[in-house]
């Protein structure tokens, strides 16, 4: 980036619309969601590269980054997994009280009739 006057100038790149980044997008995205499958069979990063590389024939670079952001999606469903559990825990105490409460209201009502 260019500096002007103490502020940063950005450079907008303008690219084309071209259908090989289409397909290229498609099949990064299909061989991330492959990687985060493998990561949950129990492979580790190596592994998951090493395959990328065999399966896919992919330069060990896009291998590498493609198993980096798999483990790290990973990481945030594990992450995003335990906070739902503790929220819906707490929902359902909350349900499971209120629940008591018009119970206890319904039977002191029967027991005025």
């Amino acid at each position: 980036m260019a500096k002007k006057h103490g502020h940063q100038v950005g450079i907008e790149a303008k690219i084309e619309y071209h259908p090989t980044l289409e397909i290229l997008g498609f099949r990064y995205e299909s061989w991330r969601r492959t990687a985060l499958n493998w990561f949950q069979s129990g492979l580790t990063e190596d592994e998951v590269e090493k395959r990328l590389q065999k399966e896919f024939d992919v330069d060990w670079a896009w291998a590498d980054s493609i198993a980096t952001e798999a483990k790290q999606c990973l990481a945030q469903l594990e992450s995003a997994r335990a906070s739902n559990i503790a929220r819906i825990e707490e929902l359902i105490k909350k349900k499971e009280n209120r629940a008591k409460a018009l119970q206890k209201l319904l039977e002191k009502q029967l027991a005025l009739q």
